[in-house]
């Protein structure tokens, strides 16, 4: 690629200067009006923040804290890959920034506000290199980061990846207007990060309208792109898709250990646990982009819009709301594409236009068996670009309506107030442009507050339940009296938190034995009813030790002994009880635990645990007899065992656990989670790295190889 040639003078440098400063301080001031409580130390509560999030990130903080990468988490279930599952990101620079080095409120309030000025700033940096206005560009920022996200934040990874989506865009529009390779190699660093934020849905639906957009800019919408530009229009589209399969290379070190698990995983084919259709938007709710009164103000009225034996969905997933102000912007941003044929604005039309009609799922029966689309849920997420695109056309709308003002200001004038054209003059127009300006930003800004505040499951409080983490009660009871115990309780990943491992695991992407009906715990789960002898014999068999009830139970229909009683203020905060509502710890009937010895018959033998971490377990066995240890932790592909310093392999008990068979005698074993998949990926993501950065270091300071290697004349071959 030869670049344009550009220059930039010093007074166009200071203004754009001022223009970044400007954005910067209105996107400084956003997070202020929505979520001035996690700038002041509040938190969040609600969903899957302390039931998901927080404890995968308290368990990242963690393990880097003790010097090592959390590749496993022992303390959801019977222990997942957690590098894998993905939602951590565990390689994602950013997390690195915060999590080892501040509390982990604070460090996941720092993540969720950083994004959200980074989706600010990128999307006004895309808007205002299609040719918008500083104002239209700072509208169209503040419809997509605050249209989209904020009735997600109970979704983390929404924030999370689609703050790189506007950024991305910029860099494949920046390549086609200049040839620039910085702007390749930046499109290959944006949608990289994105892959190693984790879920991967958002920078799945960027790469296909990075593909779809390159697509309509080059042959449909070319105008105002360099005649050179034009002219290559096949290699520019092949530069984009190379740079997604670069992002894949440089990504692999998160990608193949994912990929790992996908085939281990309930994913492996559509199934009750795996729905490509979940979270879609029902097409009568639709409505709520024009009459969100009509669905807003009623929780169940979302019920109602749902297709009658259709997938499951939710008001969360399903939200699509741009403002009623930015939204008639946009519809006059259209019509002006229209009369003036602007087919760039013309294409983000096309582009939002498909993503709306996907969001209602109705293209679920062909795209189910296509990959990617039938790996992610949630079609309503698609949702995004058709945001970001009226985003972009609100901003057309508004540019138009500013530049009428004049107009108006004349007819103003000539047909109303003739008398007053002396006095007011040139003042009544920068006042009716003021008055549009902020009426519009006020208006706006207020309805996403609203909107925001109504459709959510999240909620943000002054005192976060993190605060008394180190004083709850009943984790200094478990770390005194049962440092092992594994957990039954209704508050999902919640009690890992405290340190100790809980069942029934909540989790997007996991191994498919927790899903496996003869493996799983039986339904209906026995929260508030009394279990089962079944339910009691999959205790014991799972090494379940306690149970922890929000009321008290009957101890003899579950064979167990109350041994803790308390307020925790830490669990009712998060589960949104009273502080004074009591929370009640019983010992259940004695099972495998943690880890047992079993036999042909009864073993005169005892197990000991000396070491127990995330990516390690050491036991010191001592019998009698032959026998075989079980540890009712899950048997995943990665686990290597030694006993006595010697590789051997280990045994797969009940579908589930892992198991290793020993001799009569005093033995050392150790497990050891060593995924091949991390080092193949770790391989190929430092070889994609080095070629990128060699490649940028070839082409920015020897730049003539480059031209030399493109220059050279083919040589005709000897007859």
């Amino acid at each position: 690629m030869s670049p344009a040639t550009t220059h930039t003078t010093a007074k166009e440098t200071a203004l754009r200067v001022w223009t970044a400063v400007s954005f910067a301080l209105a996107s400084l001031l956003l997070t202020w009006i929505f979520w001035q409580r996690l700038w002041t130390g509040g938190g969040l509560v609600g969903s899957d923040i302390y039931a998901y999030y927080l404890p995968q990130k308290a368990q990242f903080a963690n393990c880097v804290r003790q010097g090592t990468l959390p590749l496993w988490n022992h303390l959801v279930g019977q222990g997942y890959p957690q590098l894998a599952e993905s939602q951590t990101g565990v390689f994602y620079p950013l997390h690195w920034v915060f999590y080892p080095w501040l509390p982990l409120n604070t460090a996941f309030s720092a993540s969720i506000l950083t994004h959200y000025l980074l989706a600010f700033l990128f999307t006004a940096l895309l808007a205002r290199r299609m040719g918008l206005s500083r104002v239209g560009s700072a509208l169209a920022a503040l419809v997509y980061t605050y249209g989209w996200f904020p009735p997600r934040i109970c979704l983390e990874w929404s924030i999370t990846g689609g703050a790189w989506l506007p950024l991305a865009v910029w860099a494949v529009e920046s390549l086609f207007q200049t040839r620039y390779w910085r702007y390749a190699i930046l499109l290959i660093c944006v949608l990289a990060l994105q892959l190693l934020a984790g879920h991967f849905v958002l920078a799945f639906v960027t790469q296909l309208l990075i593909l779809s957009y390159s697509v309509l800019r080059l042959w449909f919408a070319p105008q105002g792109l360099p005649a050179e530009s034009q002219a290559a229009k096949r290699s520019l589209f092949g530069w984009s898709g190379v740079a997604i399969l670069v992002a894949f290379l440089v990504a692999a070190v998160q990608l193949l250990p994912t990929w790992e698990l996908k085939h281990e995983s309930q994913r492996r084919s559509v199934s009750a646990e795996h729905d490509p259709g979940f979270g879609y938007i029902p097409p009568a709710y639709l409505s709520q982009i024009v009459a969100p009164w009509l669905w807003y103000g009623d929780e169940k009225a979302f019920d109602r819009s749902l297709v009658p034996g259709g997938s499951r969905s939710n008001r969360v997933e399903a939200h699509l709301y741009f403002g009623i102000g930015p939204l008639l912007l946009a519809v006059w941003g259209i019509g002006f594409a229209v009369r003036r044929r602007e087919r760039l604005y013309l294409a983000w039309l096309l582009l939002g236009g498909w993503a709306l009609v996907y969001t209602t799922g109705c293209f679920l029966p062909i795209t189910r068996h296509l990959p990617g689309f039938s790996f992610f849920e949630g079609p309503g997420r698609f949702g995004v670009v058709t945001t970001l695109a009226v985003a972009l056309l609100a901003a057309v709308g508004y540019d138009r309506l500013y530049a009428a003002v004049p107009g108006g200001q004349r007819w103003f004038f000539t047909n109303i107030a003739p008398f007053a054209r002396g006095i007011a003059g040139a003042g009544l127009m920068g006042c009716m442009r003021f008055v549009l300006i902020a009426g519009l930003f006020s208006w706006t800004t207020f309805d996403l507050f609203e909107v925001s505040r109504q459709v959510t499951y999240a909620f943000p409080v002054a005192d976060p339940p993190t605060n008394y983490l180190e004083q709850s009660p009943l984790r200094g009871y478990l770390a005194e009296h049962a440092p092992h115990a594994r957990l039954f309780s209704a508050a999902k990943n919640l009690p890992s938190l405290l340190g100790l491992a809980t069942v029934p695991v909540y989790l997007g992407l996991g191994p498919a034995q927790y899903y496996e009906p003869e493996l799983m715990l039986p339904q209906p789960w026995p929260f508030t009813t009394p279990p089962t002898a079944e339910h009691l014999e999959w205790f014991a068999r799972n090494g379940v030790t306690h149970f922890l009830g929000l009321e008290p139970v009957h101890e003899e229909q579950w064979r167990a002994k109350l041994v803790w009683e308390g307020a925790d203020p830490f669990l009712n905060l998060a589960l949104g009880r009273p502080l004074n509502a009591r929370e009640y710890l019983y010992d259940l009937a004695p099972g495998r635990g943690r880890v047992t010895v079993e036999g042909r018959e009864k073993v005169d033998a005892s197990v000991q645990i000396v070491d127990y971490q995330p990516n390690r377990v050491e036991l010191q066995v001592e019998s009698a007899a032959d026998g075989r240890v079980v540890l009712t932790d899950l048997a995943y592909p990665g686990w290597q065992l030694d006993l006595d310093g010697k590789p051997v392999a280990s045994e797969t008990v009940d579908g589930m656990f892992r198991g290793a068979k020993f001799s009569a005698g005093n033995h050392a074993l150790i497990w050891t989670y060593r995924p091949s998949s991390l080092y193949w990926g770790f391989g190929v993501s430092v070889s994609a790295l080095f070629v990128v950065l060699a490649l940028a270091h070839v082409r920015f300071r020897h730049p003539q190889l480059i031209l030399r290697v493109l220059r050279a004349p083919k040589r005709t071959p000897h007859r």
